[in-house]
């Protein structure tokens, strides 16, 4: 049983600072042309999430009792702004890990590990919140996600997968897995949303 924590296009490139996308490599978009539009026209509800070299840098490293992965900090400060702003985290991996289940109980976040059917997981997770595929957004890294990443609206490749999962990704993210790519897709998804600007009003970093 999969462990469970309580609570075709070409690529586009994440969005910059004012939430427009720009050309490939990470350089800013030439003045004068016209942002491309988000896949998605209303709020993403449903943000899910891949582990391993999406949330983490992909390194697996075992110990005699227990594994450990790296996670970057402003990462699952993101996931925190988000699920307060009404985009729900869920998190699925194809893998079962301690490390992993106690990350997620430490960000309080729904996921579920060991998953073989990313697809009938993220189904009842849809069905149970009465949202569409079309409002959620995806972000992976490898061949397991491609199903997945296929039936939501807003399917988002960190900026080191596979070659096969940046080309069916409508955004692909600047930062690598595991050094900010989820920071940087949640940012994208909250201005999206039009709600950015309160967790810039929170820290007093608003204009």
């Amino acid at each position: 049983m999969p462990e469970r924590r309580a609570r075709a296009r070409g690529p586009r490139r994440a969005a910059g600072p004012s939430g427009d996308a720009n050309g490939g490599g990470g350089a800013p978009a030439r003045a004068g042309a016209r942002p491309r539009p988000a896949p998605i026209r209303g709020a993403v509800r449903i943000l899910f999430l891949d582990v391993d070299a999406t949330l983490t840098d992909g390194v697996i490293g075992f110990m005699r009792e227990s594994d450990f992965r790296n996670f970057y900090v402003r990462d699952g400060l993101a996931l925190d702004w988000a699920r307060d702003l009404g985009l729900l985290p869920v998190v699925i991996s194809g893998r079962a890990s301690q490390a992993v289940a106690a990350r997620m109980a430490d960000l309080g976040l729904e996921s579920y590990l060991g998953v073989r059917d990313k697809v009938a997981e993220a189904q009842k997770v849809v069905a149970r919140e009465a949202v569409s595929f079309g409002a959620c957004a995806m972000v992976g890294d490898d061949l397991p996600d491609v199903p997945l990443m296929k039936r939501v609206g807003w399917p988002i490749a960190v900026a080191d997968a596979v070659p096969e999962v940046r080309k069916i990704a409508r955004t692909v993210t600047r930062a690598r897995a595991g050094h900010g790519a989820v920071r940087e897709v949640v940012e994208m998804l909250l201005r999206h949303n039009h709600t950015w600007q309160r967790v810039l009003e929170r820290y007093e970093a608003a204009e």
